[in-house]
């Protein structure tokens, strides 16, 4: 066996066709659940995305940040698609995330922060004759949904919020109401219109008041071209600019503004989703130089990482296995000093990991330090018994 397919063997897990095919069905696109709200007198669906880690067996012990998707019966699939891609490979931009996509059953009712009649064109429209939900619909998600999804699924604290449209109006109202649901915000494109522009009004006291954690927003609009439809005055983008030059430190904020010619409002969904991932996990991607030339900057880059979103960011556990791997193996010579960096990164990180330990070992096998890689070998087995027969096997070798 080569030591190109021994390292793919050793870093990520094989199946099947059928079971290929069963994990895509059952886990890599989603799950449709039911949850009962007491608040909003209804059954409302939910879509859960599990990342592709979440099912390996034993790693029962990583926990995930959830992003909360409005609109998610629309945006479901390609929004986790978008979250997959942009987690995977060694130079991954953001982390793996739980993915909840919420489905809209009256999307004006629960979206809009007050009742008004008034809708896009200036007049009255009968459509929005139930408005004004959206404090309700957040008591839902708030005291309903995260806690059912926190008991469900093994999930971190830090949570995202994001919204199209006429739904970005409850992500921002739920930044200006009640901050310490979410740690993150995704608006894109949001209805700035609404109730003679009732969210503008909202910021500005928010901005007098707010002295609570660090939280990141990220807004998103395009030019706008003035046509029989949209007001004449660009709600959105004169948003944006007063959010920039008027919101307190303790608030990080990007925002980006997309070519009409490039994007117009339905198409840059899922562009815009994708770049506000990239905000506020900006610092996340590791570049080539960091990971073969100067491993030991990442360390000190996701320990920055941590204290600004609030809890412990660290590489993925099979994609740092795999760099040890090719120091170790792979690569022209071995370099059993980037090889030990990275195999003890992982044993830093996942403590309970038994590939963590059985990696360490091998570097230390590979270093001639017996004691160390003995050592080791016995942490993974205490951690994975399963493994008996190899570990002891490699063990012998070590104390004859």
């Amino acid at each position: 066996m080569s030591r190109f397919i021994l390292l793919s063997l050793l870093a990520f897990p094989i199946f099947s066709m059928s079971q290929a095919q069963e994990k895509i069905r059952d886990y890599f696109i989603g799950k449709v659940l039911s949850i009962r709200s007491e608040h909003l007198d209804a059954e409302r669906e939910i879509m859960v995305y599990l990342p592709s880690s979440y099912h390996y067996g034993y790693n029962d012990y990583i926990r995930y940040p959830v992003v909360y998707l409005l609109d998610g019966e629309r945006f479901f699939h390609s929004f986790t698609g978008a979250v997959a891609h942009l987690s995977s490979d060694v130079s991954a931009q953001i982390p793996e995330m739980i993915v909840v996509g919420i489905t809209s059953q009256d999307r004006f009712r629960d979206s809009s922060p007050t009742r008004s009649l008034i809708g896009v064109s200036g007049k009255e429209e009968k459509a929005y004759e139930n408005s004004g939900g959206a404090n309700v619909f957040l008591k839902f998600i708030e005291t309903e949904l995260v806690p059912f999804i926190d008991s469900k699924y093994r999930t971190n604290p830090y949570r995202t919020f994001a919204g199209y449209s006429f739904t970005g109006l409850p992500v921002l109202h739920s930044l200006f109401t009640k901050p310490e649901i979410f740690n993150s915000y995704l608006v894109i494109d949001f209805s700035a219109w609404w109730d003679d522009e009732v969210t503008l009004k909202n910021a500005r006291t928010f901005f007098q008041e707010y002295r609570g954690a660090h939280r990141d927003v990220f807004i998103s609009t395009v030019d706008r071209v003035i046509n029989d439809i949209l007001p004449e005055v660009d709600g959105t983008w004169n948003f944006i600019q007063e959010f920039e030059q008027n919101h307190p430190e303790n608030l990080n904020f990007g925002y980006k503004k997309y070519s009409y010619k490039e994007e117009n409002h339905n198409t840059m969904a899922l562009i815009s989703f994708m770049d506000g991932l990239k905000y506020v996990f900006r610092g996340h991607m590791n570049h080539h130089d960091e990971l073969y030339s100067n491993p030991k900057s990442i360390k000190q880059k996701y320990r920055r990482l941590s204290d600004r979103l609030g809890y412990k960011v660290f590489p993925r556990e099979d994609l740092v296995n795999y760099l040890g791997y090719f120091f170790l193996f792979i690569h022209t010579e071995p370099d059993i000093d980037k090889a030990l960096f990275y195999f003890k990164y992982n044993t830093e990180n996942y403590p309970l990991s038994a590939f963590a330990w059985d990696g360490l070992a091998e570097a230390y096998k590979t270093k001639g330090d017996k004691e160390k890689a003995i050592e080791c070998f016995k942490r993974a087995l205490e951690l994975k018994p399963k493994n008996k027969s190899s570990i002891l096997e490699r063990l012998k070798e070590l104390e004859e």
